[in-house]
Formats: structure tokens, sequence, C-alpha cells
């Protein structure tokens, strides 16, 4: 990056990672990893009526809402890296675009857990749900989560008088705590309405299972969302004297951001029963066919053999 560039102060950048091959040859492959992942999450459930029931709406507005942080990422990054100037002059409007797609997706993932433990607590009122409800509530997070974007750029770029580091990290405090909180809620309500419930087979080994999935998810989450307000305290505290010395944290946190943009519905989606029973099959008649192509290349060389011995 060209130093001349005037930056806004206390902006974190996302042209570090595209400068050694190493670092954008990861970065890139998760981006299009996440891209392609979410498109056909996304696909399925728009095209596969099976799947037209709430809780993969829920998953497919969450698959939306991570698309659009990808893309949003892709575009800053070319343009940053590419169009400095242009990059520089929308800087500002990207940063708060960025806090409304995060936004927006951390609150599909609260909604679809919410929505997971609203069919345990209360199966009977959940089948009445429908698609259309799911719709207006992805609506007013969309909303919710654009008033919180603008908010943001409003807080940090247009008031000066505010502290950039008391704006930027109650936001980030907000996006790291309260949907960490809120997924643990309903996971915590959900196993302990399993466990009082109908003795079902099986049960303890889908808890465990659900829980292991959970943390995962949780755990690439908290660093997505941890990793950045780390590396803007030293920079903005001047612990780093600039970016290029906090360069290797910065990248860690994009890569968590990109992970966690690019895994979260296609767990969720591969996790479910249906797909899970889909998948199960495919690789069942791969093995049926693979042992059935081998049985007839055996017949045959044996048929082979015994001709020429003939």
């Amino acid at each position: 990056m060209n130093n001349t560039v005037s930056r806004p102060e206390h902006i974190i950048p996302v042209y570090l990672e595209l400068e050694s091959p190493g670092y954008a040859i990861v970065v890139v492959f998760l981006t299009v990893l996440g891209v392609i992942g979410n498109i056909i999450v996304i696909i399925k459930i728009v095209f596969d009526a099976t799947y037209h029931k709430p809780t993969y709406i829920v998953l497919m507005t969450l698959a939306l809402s991570d698309l659009a942080c990808l893309v949003l990422y892709i575009v800053h990054a070319v343009i940053e890296h590419e169009v400095k100037d242009i990059g520089n002059k929308y800087l500002e409007v990207f940063m708060a675009l960025t806090y409304v797609t995060t936004h927006a997706s951390a609150a599909h993932v609260t909604l679809f857990l919410g929505l997971r433990y609203f069919y345990i607590r209360t199966p009977i009122q959940a089948r009445l749900l429908q698609n259309k409800t799911i719709f207006k509530w992805s609506f007013a997070i969309w909303i919710s989560s654009v008033v919180f974007g603008g908010l943001y750029f409003i807080l940090r770029f247009e008031i000066p008088q505010i502290d950039v580091q008391a704006v930027v990290l109650s936001f980030r405090g907000y996006l790291l705590f309260l949907p960490v909180c809120f997924i643990v809620y309903f996971h915590v309500r959900k196993v302990h309405e399993l466990q009082h419930s109908i003795n079902i087979l099986g049960l303890n080994r889908h808890i465990r299972r659900m829980s292991r999935i959970l943390s995962v998810i949780l755990f690439i989450y908290i660093l997505s969302a941890l990793l950045f307000p780390i590396c803007f305290i030293l920079n903005y505290n001047a612990i780093c004297e600039n970016e290029r010395q906090c360069k290797d944290l910065l990248i860690l946190a994009r890569i968590m951001w990109v992970i966690n943009a690019s895994a979260n519905p296609v767990i969720y989606f591969i996790y479910s029963r249906k797909t899970r029973i889909f998948l199960q099959s495919l690789f069942k008649n791969f093995v049926r066919r693979r042992a059935n192509l081998e049985l007839i290349a055996v017949r045959r060389f044996s048929d082979s053999n015994t001709t020429t011995k003939l």
C-alpha cells in the first residue's frame, strides 16, 4: 500500500492480506469457498420444495446475510488494492456497511437458534408458524442492522467530540457479547427441554453432537469478533506504531471473520437431519456402485484368465 495516500484515522485495512501471496491464497480460497457454499445453500432451499419450512427459511436468510458480508469484503478489498484513491474516499462507508452485514449475520444466527428452541419448547404452536412470518422477522433484522450501521457511522465519523475508542469498543462489544449470550441461552434451554421431555432413543448422543457443533461455531464467532477490537486497541493506543507491526494479527482476524461468514450456514445446513440423510444416501450409493464396479472388474479378470487357460 502506498504510504503517501492519506487514510482516515484508526481504520483497520483490508489490503494487507493481499500484499503477501501466501496470505492472499488463503483468504481468497476461503472467501470463494464461502461464497459458493452460501449460494449452494440458498439455491437448494429455494428450489427444493421439501426445504420450504421455517427453519430452512431462516437458514436461507442467514446464508444471504453471510453472502452479503463476503461480497462486501471482496468489493472492498479489490477497490482498496486496485483503486486506492476510491478505496480511501469511501472507506468510512465500507466500514459502516461492514457493521450492517455483521449485525445482520449475528442476528440471523440468534434467530435460527431461537427458532429451534421454540420448536422444542412449544412444538404445537411452532407448527403454525408460516414462512412469511420468517421473512418479516428477517426484514426487521435488516432494518435494525441498517440503523445499527448508520448509528456507528454517525457516532464515529460525524461527531468528532466522541472518543473513537469508546465508539468502536462499544459497538464491537455489543457484537461480541449479546449474540453469544443469546446463543448460549437458547442452547442451554434447548438441552434442558430435551432432557426433561419424553425419552428419545439416542438423545444423549444427539445432545453431545449438537453441543460440539455449537462449540465450534461459538469458537469461530468469538475469535472473529474479538481479534478486531484487540487490533484496534493496539493501533489506537500506539502499542503498534503502525498497521504493519500488527499485520499478522490483523490478517488472522480477517481470516477468522471470513471463516465465520463462510462456515455458519453450511454447518447448520449439513447438520440438519434432512441433509444428513441425503448425504448418507449419496455416500451409500457411491460405495455400492464402487463395490459393483470392483466386482465386475474381478469377474472380467477371472473370465479372461479362464479363457486364456482354455
